[in-house]
């Protein structure tokens, strides 16, 4: 059992680092620029190793002090991801056993744990306060090439609390510099930070914020997972690690946030202040939605611990090096919500990382009555986890592996005819980041549900697939396995 005390691999970035570079996973990077050098040398590299590229971690960034540290690819294998989430190191070897404990560790035996206030932690080892703060005094980074300035917060939780009900949200939302003691974020539209931010600010009063910069693993992990509102990210994670998350409130604000952060920023927002924010490239690999203006944020305190390490999480073309993790919870949510919604007999899904964790899922089935794929494609299009601009869809059979885009394809291309088994949604929930969304005053986008399953009057007629059969693969594994190492 874990002290409460206990420093731990989830909730304290340093541990996590060391428990990576125990395994292997992790690579040293000496004087690389933080003007778009950190960013290449992490996209180059995870481009040409996908899941199986090394943590980054960056040092003697030139302008700064050696020891003023920057990481990217935190949750990038899936060993690191099942690290996070408290797994035995085994699970990571297969996605949908990684999905399956991940969700019966959720359902079964787990329950939130309340975060607990602490007076003192290792944030607290510097405190820059009002005149003194500098942003820039950070290794900032410009992450792409026409990033329009130095962004601060990519891999971040954004902590608000909303001023009707008291809860506080933890929130992945990017954050520009602006200045040594401003910067500005963009929040898309329905995202519950943005939603209690304009409140405040539509209410005449200033709304309090406070960005964790340099995210602990577990926090980090929380604040990009999508859960029901009525879930406080602290209690999950500390549900998660089977103990409290430790916070601290900030002196300005009285947000909370964890002890063990690296870096954390403390301001507010005022009604009526704006700046241009933007452009930054996005998840999906591009440059849209253009720069526009944003509210200010007037930062008042920065916290961090000695030679802190700033998270990062720069979004390229896919693969990147922050896909996994979001692929995978994203994925586990859809799945915790198909099942919430009294669907039957969902098997897996995946939301692959060639649509960048967003625009290509696909969900298994065991087919059980006419309509079925029917019903779950709808469903799956629309739920809040998966939701956001989504476009393609595709329902496959429980033979089908829906991690595999090769077998998802396959599926389609035998199993789908596409004027009759395809249907196309408008009117659908997007963002001005959409490449395809041109007027943003209506955000909308269209989606298509692809039933690739075979049609359920031919399951027992449907031409039989041509493979070998378990057993049979079982027996040449076991007789030649140096072939399958």
């Amino acid at each position: 059992m874990k002290t409460i005390n206990e420093a731990t691999a989830q909730n304290d970035l340093r541990e996590f680092i060391a428990v990576v570079e125990k395994r292997g996973e992790l690579a040293r990077v000496n004087n690389a620029h933080w003007d778009r050098e950190l960013g290449a040398v992490t996209e180059v590299l995870y481009r040409q190793k996908v899941e199986k590229a090394p943590m980054l971690l960056f040092d003697e960034i030139p302008d700064y002090p050696q020891g003023h540290r920057c990481a990217y690819g935190m949750f990038g294998s899936p060993f690191r991801l099942a690290t996070v989430l408290g797994m035995e190191p085994t699970l990571s070897d297969n996605r949908k056993e990684m999905l399956d404990h991940f969700r019966k560790h959720i359902k079964k035996g787990f329950k939130q744990i309340a975060p607990r206030i602490v007076k003192d932690g290792p944030v607290l080892e510097n405190i820059m306060r009002e005149e003194d703060v500098d942003l820039l005094k950070l290794p900032v980074p410009v992450h792409h090439e026409h990033d329009g300035g130095r962004y601060i917060g990519t891999a971040v939780g954004v902590v608000t609390r909303d001023p009707d009900t008291g809860r506080i949200n933890v929130g992945n939302y990017r954050v520009q510099v602006k200045g040594p003691n401003t910067c500005a974020s963009y929040i898309s539209n329905g995202k519950q930070g943005r939603i209690q931010r304009d409140k405040y600010l539509n209410a005449g009063k200033p709304c309090p914020i406070v960005i964790i910069v340099g995210c602990d693993p577990i926090t980090y992990l929380a604040a990009g997972y999508t859960m029901p509102d009525m879930v406080p990210e602290y209690e999950w994670a500390g549900g998660m690690m089977g103990q409290p998350v430790e916070l601290i409130e900030g002196e300005v604000t009285g947000l909370p946030f964890p002890a063990r952060s690296e870096i954390v920023l403390e301001g507010e927002i005022l009604p009526g202040e704006t700046t241009l924010e933007g452009e930054f490239g996005e998840w999906h690999g591009y440059y849209a939605g253009e720069a526009r203006q944003e509210p200010l944020i007037r930062i008042k305190r920065i916290y961090h611990r000695n030679n802190p390490i700033l998270t990062c999480a720069a979004s390229q073309k896919p693969p990147h090096s922050h896909l996994f993790e979001r692929c995978f919870l994203r994925s586990a949510a859809l799945l915790d919500a198909l099942e919430g919604a009294g669907i039957s007999d969902v098997t897996g899904a995946w939301l692959h990382q060639a649509g960048a964790g967003r625009t290509f899922l696909a969900v298994s089935i065991k087919q059980r009555f006419f309509g079925h794929s029917t019903q779950v494609g709808l469903v799956a299009s629309q739920i809040a986890s998966v939701g956001y601009v989504s476009r393609w869809i595709v329902v496959v059979d429980d033979d089908i592996d829906p991690t595999d885009i090769h077998d998802v394809i396959w599926a389609m291309g035998t199993r789908c005819d596409p004027k009759t088994r395809t249907t196309v949604l408008d009117h659908c929930w997007s963002s001005r980041i959409d490449t395809l969304v041109k007027d943003y005053s209506r955000l909308y986008n269209t989606r298509m549900v692809i039933d690739a399953c075979r049609p359920y009057e031919q399951l027992d007629t449907f031409p039989k697939v041509c493979e070998s059969s378990p057993e049979l693969a079982a027996q040449v594994r076991a007789k030649y396995p140096e072939l399958y190492r």
